[in-house]
């Protein structure tokens, strides 16, 4: 099993993570990979309207496709500048709740 583990860090480039005990997820801010408990994720969803929205999934839990972000604002700022939420999750129109999570951060440090 040991090997297995070490042939897969070796293997998908990310020696320096132990793989073997935490999923490994890239973040769409910044582009690089992290343990998945470093990240935030965000998930696909349906509102009561019928419009497919970007969700901030506190607990990683919700069903539906995700994508990841660092908790940093500089990820989130790249994502939103990159438009990356739209490309991550498909379908995505409306990331208005997440765009106003990161102002609500960016206030509270400045």
């Amino acid at each position: 099993m040991a090997k297995k583990a070490l042939a897969a860090q070796e293997s998908s480039g990310h020696a320096g993570l132990d793989i073997s005990t935490s999923a490994v997820r890239t973040c769409i801010g910044c582009r690089k990979a992290d343990a998945r408990d470093q990240l935030i994720r965000l998930v696909r969803s349906t509102n009561n309207s019928g419009t497919t929205v970007a969700l901030v999934d506190v607990h990683a839990r919700m069903p539906g496709r995700g994508a990841w972000l660092h908790p940093g604002l500089e990820c989130w700022r790249l994502a939103i500048k990159r438009r990356a939420i739209g490309r991550a999750l498909p379908g995505v129109t409306d990331v208005r709740d997440v765009e106003l999570l990161a102002e609500q951060d960016l206030r509270k440090q400045a």
